[in-house]
């Protein structure tokens, strides 16, 4: 026993007014109370009127292995957000944008530590998968469901699962940088409200689609501070009508600033093609930017699944997670510079909230993220790792052991006789950050007298660039068991 606290768019111009009613329409599904589940997953139900703005959906999940957990995951995001009915129906032509950046000669590098780059810089194909599933539940055809993305390279979508997923759910897939299907691009206006551009040059499948659903990850940006479902979008310019210095220079500089041009680049872009659905991947991710062609670069950890109506709402969360205020002027970049922070940007035109006290979290995870406290971002996390004593010592015929976890780790917790013969084993998996508790009660045929529990807890991140070494915890105590 244990415990843990802790559209199709019209062709009419696409003005302010329209957003405003897009977004509308995208939260007015954020009343409901997000525990009580439908009959249907894609129904939206009224359970009453909240006071927060917006809704971010959070779970937990610890790897990629079982698609079908990921995937009821997943389902959980979507239920606890009232189901997706006000944003997807049966007969919709749907986009899904992936991320993944840079291309497949980047596969390799040291600095991913022996993880696969789909777990530390790429969308990861298993929550590709749920997502679309999903979506082909809520009465999307195949033939109507698109994976789009720029594609750097062939390799880096046909070599790492992603034309699997395509192939066997019947998808279809759209190279942004490429005008086919159609014979050319189109001029996409961003509306009134924008920055810096008026139009984007893009493929005309972002026009034809009803829904725009982005599934990035939650990663931090070396020049933009965070990417997560806004910052997704620069991914969908073709290459060429922006390439500048080795990538998407023109985006980032256009002969600017790039702490003020890139910002403004991504809310733009973000008029052009809103976003109505985010799902985060924050499985396993990386720190210290986007890319191992950063020098910061390293993999991260973060256990956390997220999703949101409101990109705006849904990015602040997980910039929050990361380390960055989502309210704040400036966003911290890992080079200790700052750059303008487009959460803010966006809020200020309309585009969604980025004030904490105006997002509700929900879901079985919410309980793990401490918004109303910006200087520790984890509710409820123990500081370092501890084995308390037992309770009751001595105890007859049952006990508790709790112990302390400041970070995800893999735990175990043994039960050896004064002989230092193992007993039993009460856990040893890996486990997020938090308190546990176990109770042992005593086996039939033991004898009274004098045990030893032992706590060991292997730190799952790594002291080395290349990952070669892995701290270790080990502690052990004394307890009683008497006739």
């Amino acid at each position: 026993m244990k415990s843990h606290s802790s559209c199709m768019f019209s062709k009419h111009k696409y003005t302010r007014r329209d957003f405003l009613k897009t977004t509308g329409a995208v939260t007015a599904g954020l009343i409901i109370n997000p525990f009580k589940k439908s009959k249907n997953l894609y129904a939206l139900t009224s359970q009453g009127i909240s006071d927060y703005s917006a809704q971010v959906a959070v779970t937990q999940a610890f790897d990629y292995n079982d698609p079908a957990l990921i995937k009821q995951k997943v389902q959980h995001l979507f239920e606890a957000l009232g189901g997706i009915s006000d944003v997807v129906s049966a007969g919709d032509k749907v986009g899904v944008k992936i991320n993944l950046t840079g291309g497949s000669s980047n596969a390799n590098h040291w600095r991913h530590q022996g993880k696969d780059i789909t777990e530390t810089m790429w969308t990861h194909p298993t929550v590709l998968r749920a997502v679309c599933e999903l979506l082909l539940d809520s009465g999307v055809h195949a033939n109507d469901l698109y994976i789009v993305e720029a594609l750097w390279d062939a390799a880096s979508y046909n070599d790492f699962g992603y034309k699997t997923v395509q192939d066997d759910l019947g998808l279809q897939m759209v190279n942004l940088n490429e005008a086919a299907p159609y014979v050319d691009f189109m001029a996409k206006a961003t509306g009134e409200d924008h920055y810096y551009y008026d139009s984007f040059t893009l493929n005309r499948i972002l026009d034809e689609i009803d829904v725009y659903v982005s599934i990035p990850k939650m990663k931090q940006h070396y020049d933009a501070g965070v990417t997560h479902t806004m910052k997704n979008q620069v991914g969908i310019t073709p290459l060429a009508y922006y390439y500048q210095y080795g990538y998407r220079g023109q985006l980032h500089f256009d002969g600017g600033n790039i702490r003020t041009h890139l910002p403004r680049s991504i809310v733009d872009l973000n008029l052009a093609r809103p976003v109505n659905l985010g799902v985060v991947d924050g499985i396993l991710s990386a720190y210290g930017g986007e890319g191992v062609w950063n020098d910061t670069f390293e993999p991260a950890e973060y256990d956390l699944l997220l999703a949101g109506k409101d990109p705006v709402a849904t990015d602040s969360i997980c910039s929050f997670r990361m380390g960055n205020d989502p309210e704040a002027n400036k966003f911290q970049l890992p080079s200790g510079e700052e750059c303008d922070n487009y959460l803010l940007l966006a809020n200020q035109i309309g585009m969604g909230t980025n004030i904490l006290s105006e997002i509700e979290l929900v879901g079985d995870g919410a309980g793990l993220l401490n918004i109303s406290d910006k200087e520790s971002p984890l509710a409820n996390v123990p500081d370092r790792i501890k084995l308390h004593q037992n309770y009751p010592n001595p105890f007859n015929p049952s006990t508790t052991i709790k112990f302390d976890l400041p970070k995800t780790s893999k735990a175990t917790l043994k039960i050896f006789n004064i002989l230092g013969e193992e007993v039993n084993t009460l856990i040893s998996e890996r486990l997020p950050a938090g308190s546990y508790s176990y109770e042992w009660s005593r086996p039939a045929g033991i004898a009274s007298g004098m045990y030893l529990y032992r706590l060991e807890v292997r730190d799952l991140s790594t002291d080395s660039p290349r990952g070669k070494a892995r701290r270790g915890y080990v502690e052990t105590r004394r307890m009683v068991l008497m006739k």
